[in-house]
């Protein structure tokens, strides 16, 4: 029932970020929206909104680089989740990128820092969907849970959402990079917030 319930969040929660990112965000026309409004389509089975043609190249070669035998029981909710976690690392420089997944998806810091704006102007779904991804023991998940953590709001720029990915988003000790990444975080007094609950909090 749990994991009903969470993937329920996770698809309902994405639809509402990508609502308040076009509304209040001037999101109707940038390609990650998008891309994530065709990827929710297909997700619930339903006709594709309209979309330009380069939104629509973009979709296709996501769908394209999902269509692997990896991939094979990632749920359609977890794909497109699977989206911004992807291009967040890209665009923060993360070391197991690969040249593939620059190319699939680099989308922009602008973007990218939208789409966690849009999510934190609802402080009870930035907070739902950070305990959701809390217990998720990936990096990607743990970088999502902080960068939806509501202690996060008052600084949110690209700078901080691309170093709290560059933190949490990649795996074993801090590389020089990362540790200057998590010098931001302490700069602007965040390090705790960061951490707080995606590490230790039980």
């Amino acid at each position: 029932m749990r994991s009903a319930v969470t993937s329920d969040l996770l698809r309902d929660g994405l639809s509402r970020i990508l609502d308040i990112w076009r509304d209040r965000f001037d999101g109707a026309a940038d390609p990650l929206n998008g891309v994530l409004r065709l990827q929710l389509s297909d997700a619930a089975g339903m006709a594709p909104p309209p979309s330009t043609p380069e939104v629509r190249k973009m979709h296709d070669a996501i769908r394209a680089y999902y269509d692997n035998v990896r991939y094979a029981i990632l749920s359609p909710t977890a794909m497109v989740w699977g989206t911004v976690t992807n291009a967040l690392r890209v665009a923060a420089g993360v070391d197991s990128v690969t040249a593939l997944q620059r190319q699939v998806f680099g989308f922009s810091e602008a973007s990218l820092t939208a789409f966690v704006k849009a999510a934190h102007h609802d402080a009870n779904l930035a907070e739902a969907l950070c305990n959701a991804f809390r217990p998720m023991p990936a990096a990607d998940c743990q970088a999502l849970a902080a960068l939806l953590d509501i202690h996060l709001d008052a600084r949110l720029d690209a700078t901080m959402v691309l170093a709290v990915v560059r933190v949490l988003g990649n795996e074993g000790p801090l590389t020089s990079t990362e540790a200057q990444a998590a010098r931001t975080l302490e700069s602007a007094g965040l390090v705790g917030a960061a951490f707080a609950g995606i590490r230790g909090r039980a």
